[in-house]
């Protein structure tokens, strides 16, 4: 595999860096650092420049002015390559055979050997050396133009690309450009100077000899130091404002913490690569950060703390005295107030292996050094876009009526076009009539256009209607309208009739049992001009289609009349409006919510019955819910629609039963939104996590943690037996115990090991307050 130590490069191919193999002594790698064009046959890069004026009668007509915009535009299309071309390759393999393999050059040669990689000096070796490039597994191209000057410069989006990541680990772009853009692409080719280039970023696996990561460190000491640098992020009003200092590196991390040692092998990385030397610190750091995480960082008080025991603000014992900045919700003790823990131990632990992970490479190169100006001229086309030949029409007809539910027997649409052509004095017209009978046809009307004196084109015509009904004689004729539409479609407001789709929107169909919905058109004596519809949760849709009477005006008139499950009525309009798609919505002005979380332990606890109850006497709007909760895991829900949003109070009341038969009923007492504990509420929850890190496990099969916490008031028992094994031993089990005094937390625990060599080991009864048990041996 490609390994990073001991990278060199060729005299005269500085751009390529070279890495040795550690398994295959011939093996080399070739990591290029600047890009090339990929050539064309002929010897000419794939490159084009290709720069348009805009079509200005597409943009704006002749009685406009043309919008604020670009008026130019340009594409580039360019194939790169990030390769090393063959007479470089040359020079490397020459460079390696005379002074590489044969012994001359003093280098020191990275060797795999049983999963552990070692260093040792390169001796002479006979055979050709092989050169190839590394397996790319990630990357990124980007064209770079002054982008962050705005849109005018460079479209968004189009300047990046993958690469291939495949044999020559070619890249193609089309990039468009505003107006700016291909200006300053215009201006600087003879200058040499064009500020463009392209910038690859590639990752690929390598591998590092084996190193060695070693943590000590007595306890109490580095938990002080380290605690004052935990990341806190302070919030006002929900919205972080300020982010206390975190630890973002390896020295960083042993500066802030004198009682803190970590060492690790050093390795001797080639002159000028730091960026490798980080990334093998950013390692240690990570495996250190979890390291100190799992010792410092686990949760310690979880639940209904007492308030007054909660700092305010987390950073309140550190700040000047001032107003207090609102309550913020913390996670373990670092967020309290006045919390303090101990431990007073030694600690260690030890990382030895090889590290095969991604590193990353950005090969780059301006454009003006992968071509030359005599290149970039060549590629440079105009053309204008202003100029067409011929003007032409062509305008796609059709029709949105619904011929098998509305009793329309079929529609004439006619186009018309007459204009006189200004240059020529020759009069333009053409003239098409189409009949639509299923409504899902689509005409074509063609022509070409007159022009005026400037040679703008004159694209208005006229079009006209009939429509013919079911089962009568009578047709509706809709007289000529001019218009200069691009995409002629009729629909029911053009035909001198109504069609409205009406559709139950937000509706509470919990509460609401069905709505009337009781149309008409003003004016209109019609039978089709008045319609009653009825929407139910099964039945969320109507409709209703009328003749306008000739009338121009398709406003209509509409009354919601809303039937609750519980019998009241609730009614809302009369409002106007010509949609053709009336959306109903419930006359509920807000929806209030509660979240019901059951509090106890279950045994003792058999269940508890919760109801609630909400009433708006105004409305005449009741509801009533009940829940049964047979655990403390599953919170329940609850929510009422509103029709008056100031109107949020409930009521609730909570029965309790025992495993024993008893029950403890509960009163009705007001609830408000949000989170409403029920049942037996405790004060606080302890969180024991119990960890094997210390056992060796090759040696016990089988280790039994018993715990058991007993109230000191009321005498109740939480117990709970862990059992570990080597399957289990690497994650942490944890213990929940519920506190009706927070400050009684001691706990007792036993622990019996079963060896795999027959022998067994006992650690009695014995009485803990830490909130990390420690197993031992």
């Amino acid at each position: 595999m490609l390994n990073l130590l001991n990278k060199f490069v060729v005299p005269d191919v500085s751009h390529v860096d070279i890495y040795q193999d550690d398994e295959d002594a011939l093996q080399f790698w070739m990591v290029p650092q600047r890009v090339r064009p990929s050539m064309r046959p002929d010897g000419d890069p794939e490159l084009s420049i290709l720069a348009f004026a805009r079509d200005l009668s597409l943009m704006a007509g002749i009685d406009t002015a043309l919008p604020v915009g670009e008026t130019e535009g340009g594409l580039l299309t360019m194939t790169i390559e990030c390769t090393v071309d063959q007479d470089d390759q040359k020079k490397i393999v020459d460079y390696l055979r005379a002074q590489v393999l044969s012994g001359a050059l003093k280098l020191v040669r990275p060797v795999a050997v049983d999963g552990k990689v070692t260093t040792e000096w390169r001796q002479p070796v006979g055979g050709e050396p092989k050169v190839a490039y590394p397996t790319w597994i990630d990357g990124e191209v980007q064209f770079c133009l002054p982008s962050a000057l705005g849109p005018t410069f460079i479209k968004p989006g189009d300047n990046k690309t993958k690469p291939s990541l495949t044999g020559s680990n070619v890249s193609s772009f089309t990039i468009a450009m505003g107006q700016e853009g291909i200006r300053l692409f215009r201006e600087t080719i003879s200058t040499g100077k064009l500020p463009a280039h392209v910038a690859y970023s590639l990752q690929f696996i390598a591998r590092v000899p084996s190193i060695t990561v070693t943590v000590t460190g007595e306890a109490n000491n580095v938990y002080k130091e380290i605690k004052e640098h935990t990341t806190v992020v302070e919030s006002v009003n929900g919205t972080p404002v300020r982010t206390f200092p975190q630890v973002s590196s390896l020295k960083e991390l042993k500066d802030i913490s004198g009682s803190l040692h970590v060492e690790y092998t050093k390795f001797d990385f080639a002159a000028g690569d730091d960026k490798f030397r980080e990334q093998l610190e950013a390692f240690v750091l990570e495996i250190t950060q979890t390291y100190l995480k799992s010792i410092f960082c686990q949760p310690v008080i979880n639940g209904q703390l007492d308030k007054t025991k909660l700092g305010s603000d987390p950073m309140q014992n550190f700040k000047p005295p001032g107003p207090p900045a609102p309550p913020v919700t913390g996670g373990n003790e670092l967020w309290l107030k006045e919390f303090e823990q101990g431990d007073e131990r030694d600690f260690g632990m030890t990382f030895d292996g090889s590290i095969a992970r991604p590193f990353a490479t950005y090969p780059n190169s301006a454009l003006v050094a992968m071509v030359t100006q005599a290149q970039l001229e060549k590629a440079f086309v105009t053309a204008d876009l202003n100029t067409p030949i011929f003007h032409t029409l062509q305008v796609p007809v059709r029709v949105t009526a619904d011929f098998a539910n509305d009793p329309i027997a079929g529609i004439q649409v006619t186009l018309d076009y007459r204009q006189t052509d200004d240059r020529t004095g020759e009069v333009k017209a053409f003239a098409q009539t189409y009949d639509f009978v299923k409504g899902d046809e689509k005409f074509y009307f063609r022509t070409t256009l007159a022009k005026d004196a400037q040679g703008a084109p004159k694209d208005t015509f006229n079009y006209s209607s009939r429509l013919h009904y079911k089962a009568s004689q009578e047709s509706t004729e809709i007289p000529p309208q001019p218009t200069r539409e691009k995409s002629l479609i009729i629909g029911y407001d053009r035909l001198g009739c109504v069609d409205v789709k009406v559709v139950a929107g937000t509706v509470p169909w919990a509460s609401v049992q069905s709505i009337q919905v009781d149309l008409s058109l003003p004016g209109v004596s019609l039978p089709s001009a008045t319609q009653t519809l009825v929407l139910t949760e099964t039945a969320p849709e109507g409709a209703w289609f009328s003749y306008t009477g000739g009338q121009a005006s398709h406003e209509y008139e509409y009354t919601c009349e809303f039937l609750l499950k519980n019998g009241s009525r609730l009614k809302a309009g009369p409002e106007r409006t010509s949609s053709a798609r009336l959306l109903v919505d419930a006359p509920f002005e807000d929806r209030m919510s509660a979240t019901f979380v059951p509090q106890g332990l279950f045994p003792p606890l058999q269940s508890i019955v919760l109801s609630a109850k909400y009433a708006d006497e105004a409305s005449e709007h009741h509801t009533e819910a009940t829940h049964v909760f047979a655990n403390n895991t599953e919170p329940w829900r609850w929510e009422v629609d509103l029709p008056d949003g100031k109107k949020r109070e409930f009521q609730y009341k909570a029965d309790i039963t025992y495993v024993d038969g008893t029950t403890t009923p509960g009163q009705w007492q007001v609830g408000q939104e949000g989170t409403v504990l029920v049942g037996e509420v405790k004060s606080s929850l302890m969180d024991v996590s119990v960890t094997a890190a210390a056992l060796d496990m090759a040696k016990w099969k089988l280790v039994v943690v018993k715990l058991r916490y007993e109230d000191p008031a009321t005498h109740e028992v939480q117990d709970e037996i862990l059992q570990l094994t080597a399957a289990n031993s690497g994650q942490n089990a944890s213990w929940k115990v519920a506190l009706k005094d927070p400050m009684a937390d001691s706990y007792t625990y036993e622990v019996e090991g079963y060896g795999v060599d027959g022998t067994r080991k006992t650690v009695p009864v014995t009485s803990s307050r830490d909130e990390l048990l420690v197993v031992e041996l």
